[in-house]
């Protein structure tokens, strides 16, 4: 065992407990969503009750944990659904299908090295599977889930579009943790059903006089920022508040005199429509900067106003 190896030498499991490492820490315990419909072959206990004994086969368990005290003698699965089990969501993590394949690895050699059956690894969401269409695809047809953002706005698109099995997949842990895969085309799809149905709920609560003078002045400010972006080969970046001023003003011209704008809305509105954007906070600032730009600008800079482009709060959108 290793030096981060979790204890976990209770004979007996307490079901109140994490059915894994059996202590209290500072983390709330999960289960598998019972609200939503999910294949029971992927949810954590299926996991579980797949990887853990195989850990235990090749001796690179990361927890001290006999696979027999999860089993009352109808099997893993059974034994955990029975009992409701709960675990840390970092404890059942330990033991994913890409912590088990990098365990067999260095293993390799070994006489009692375990590969991971073809079944287990073609019925799990973490391989060769988009989790938005369920339908399987060549590994490079898939994009991994690699940021937290990326994690953040699909849980913002589930919540809108208050999709079921959607929240029940998150619901399980943060997209990057789960390795999630998905085709491109499917998350612009998921982007544009949200899109739209923000769009129609948007639009149910403005008075009818105004709302396309609404519409106009949305798409002019998405016309500016993706002209800005087009213009120049440098990175470039928004302050969310400069936008909402631009917002206001060209509503004003257009004789709405007390224009309601709620920033975080107009945020995810812009978010919804121009999908390489993210958000940023930076300070008391709400920043708005392209994916591509992302990692050498934001991540980097100490001084953003000397390295990236800011729109300009005099600035006026055209008027057509």
């Amino acid at each position: 065992m290793t030096d981060s190896t979790v204890l976990s030498v209770s004979k007996v499991t307490d079901w109140q407990k994490c059915c894994l490492c059996q202590t209290i820490k500072g983390e709330e315990l999960k289960s598998p969503p019972s609200r939503y419909k999910v294949t029971e072959d992927r949810d954590g206990y299926a996991m579980i009750a797949r990887n853990v004994p195989l850990f235990k086969e090749i001796n690179k368990s990361p927890i001290i944990l006999d696979p027999k005290r999860l089993d009352d003698g109808d099997g893993i699965t059974e034994t955990l659904r029975k009992n409701k089990a709960v675990y840390h969501q970092s404890c059942r993590l330990l033991f994913s299908n890409s912590k088990l394949e990098r365990a067999n690895k260095r293993s390799a050699g070994s006489s009692k090295n375990v590969e991971i059956p073809e079944k287990c690894r073609r019925s799990s969401l973490e391989s060769e599977v988009c989790f938005l269409c369920e339908k399987k695809a060549p590994s490079h047809d898939l994009r991994h889930a690699m940021t937290l953002e990326l994690d953040k706005r699909l849980n913002e698109c589930a919540r809108t579009l208050n999709d079921g099995r959607l929240l029940a997949i998150l619901s399980v842990g943060d997209a990057v943790a789960q390795e999630l895969q998905y085709h491109r085309a499917c998350l612009t799809k998921l982007y544009n059903r949200e899109r739209s149905m923000m769009r129609k709920e948007n639009m149910e609560s403005l008075p009818n006089k105004d709302k396309d003078k609404y519409l106009q002045v949305f798409s002019e400010l998405l016309l500016y920022i993706t002209e800005t972006n087009s213009s120049t080969n440098d990175p470039v970046v928004f302050r969310l508040a400069d936008l909402v001023s631009l917002y206001q003003q060209r509503l004003k011209q257009l004789g709405i005199h007390n224009p309601n704008v709620n920033s975080t809305r107009l945020k995810d509105q812009l978010l919804s429509e121009i999908p390489e954007l993210e958000a940023h906070k930076k300070g008391r600032d709400v920043l708005l900067a392209y994916t591509e730009d992302v990692g050498s600008v934001l991540s980097t800079a100490v001084d953003y106003t000397e390295a990236i482009i800011i729109t300009n709060p005099t600035y006026q959108i055209s008027i057509s």
